[in-house]
């Protein structure tokens, strides 16, 4: 009877304990006394130095001082380099054993340069923080990127984390003159009905492009084109993703492989020629720049522009109302699939033994203050359905697809994209063409596996 008194008192005590200290406190624990820095390459964030410019970054610091203040830690976000100069400084101060910060954003191919060469520590060395959730929670949950942890995972150890999904301005599509769709006696909001009614599909946008494709002025020569013909590396992306494809898929074991054999990827360069014998595609004005095609469509001389969305933020000033689709569905996939990538946080590997804190506080960082992120959306396009259709989609886990080539060092999808117009064999012979060196690229990234 006395042991068993004892059991219980014991079990009693436990459950005591668990309510006093959740299972997530260690981390937490562990930040006490502690300053937190995350390396960037666009910005410094201080909280007793941020001037908020929104609502949302109002209840964003009040947050992130509170946060602070309740585990006695500090923390803050710094510039530690330009883009050009980031991962040379990055791989710098973690060689010498002094990083500049104690996690960094990088970008994917970044991050996958410092792993090669052993410098980084897994994130998953840690049993503070749940880095399986990928639904956001206001105050509560991050949502943790589950296609940058599955990309990251190397011998069953995760090295980068994702926050959130479409936070990069990454995921790509298609811009469209509305003017230009109504002059050519099309509903100016057609995509967005396709797209909405699941009837965004190769063969309709086809369709649309013969008819935006035309003489305007009645002079004998085609004036006004649907789309231009650059730049092919981002055509061929979307219509490789937007079928199922992708350039570099990943077998059972997470190995790389060469995917551009795959019937997917082969019907969808054939499609992209279509385009091009078609003639719905504006050739390269003779002495133009590499980006003629931006002042194509911002001057509307197309009516459609694939790219990815960081480019809205150059439109404020076109004179035509513009609107933003994913590219339609190919005949492989039952929904709508576009190419995606996202910055990603890592860890210095010299801050192996302080990887449980580290988290803890990347956790706390970047916990949602609110679930209504349209808002801060709305001022960047001209209408309200870019935002609550298309822009939703690129937020949501169901439809991107990571650009896994940008994993392999050397491996440049522009050995098919540039070619793909003018090559006179069939799209598989291209494919062939490139296969030998890709293959050796991507084995030599396999081989690099800690």
């Amino acid at each position: 009877m006395q042991k068993k008194r004892m059991w219980t008192g014991l079990i009693l005590l436990a459950l005591m304990l668990v309510m006093v200290f959740p299972v997530w406190a260690g981390g937490a624990a562990a930040l006490k006394g502690k300053e937190i820095v995350i390396g960037n390459f666009w910005e410094d964030y201080d909280v007793n130095t941020f001037k908020p410019r929104t609502e949302i970054e109002e209840q964003e610091l009040e947050w992130r001082k509170k946060m602070q203040k309740d585990n006695g830690f500090t923390m803050r976000t710094k510039q530690v380099a330009g883009w050009g100069e980031m991962l040379q400084e990055v791989t710098t101060s973690i060689m010498a054993g002094k990083p500049l910060a104690h996690a960094f954003w990088m970008t994917p191919d970044w991050a996958m340069a410092l792993y090669k060469q052993g410098l980084l520590a897994a994130v998953s060395d840690q049993k503070s923080t749940k880095l399986t959730t990928n639904t956001p929670i206001p105050n509560k949950q991050v949502a943790y990127n589950q296609d940058v942890a599955a990309l990251f995972t190397f011998s069953k150890k995760q090295y980068a984390l994702g926050i959130g999904y479409g936070d990069s301005q990454h995921g790509a599509g298609i811009y469209f003159n509305k003017r230009l769709f109504r002059e050519a006696g099309l509903d100016p909001n057609l995509p967005y009905d396709l797209q909405k009614n699941g009837k965004w599909t190769w063969d309709e946008f086809l369709g649309v492009c013969k008819k935006l494709t035309r003489d305007s002025n009645n002079t004998g020569r085609i004036d006004t084109y649907a789309m231009p013909a650059d730049l092919s590396t981002e055509i061929l992306d979307q219509i490789v993703f937007s079928n199922g494809a992708n350039y570099v898929g990943r077998d059972k074991a997470g190995k790389f492989t060469n995917a551009t054999n795959t019937p997917a990827f082969i019907e969808a360069l054939q499609f992209s020629r279509r385009l091009m014998n078609e003639g719905v595609m504006m050739p390269r004005p003779e002495g133009s720049n590499w980006d003629w095609y931006w002042p194509a469509f911002h001057d509307g001389k197309v009516a459609m522009m694939m790219e990815p969305e960081w480019r809205r933020g150059q439109m404020r000033e076109m004179a035509d109302d513009w609107g933003f689709v994913l590219f339609p569905k190919g005949p492989k996939v039952k929904d709508y699939r576009f190419p995606n990538d996202e910055n990603v946080l890592v860890i210095p590997v010299t801050y192996k033994d302080q990887v449980d804190a580290i988290v803890a506080a990347i956790d706390l960082w970047y916990k949602p203050v609110t679930d209504d992120w349209k808002t801060g959306m709305y001022p960047f396009f001209r209408d309200r359905r870019a935002v609550d259709e298309t822009m939703a989609m690129i937020r949501s886990p169901k439809y991107g697809a990571f650009r896994n080539y940008i994993m392999i060092p050397g491996l440049n999808r522009g050995e098919i994209a540039w070619e793909m117009w003018w090559f006179d064999g069939e799209p598989a012979q291209l494919v062939e063409q490139v296969s030998q060196n890709w293959n050796a690229l991507i084995k030599d990234a396999n081989e690099m596996d800690y």
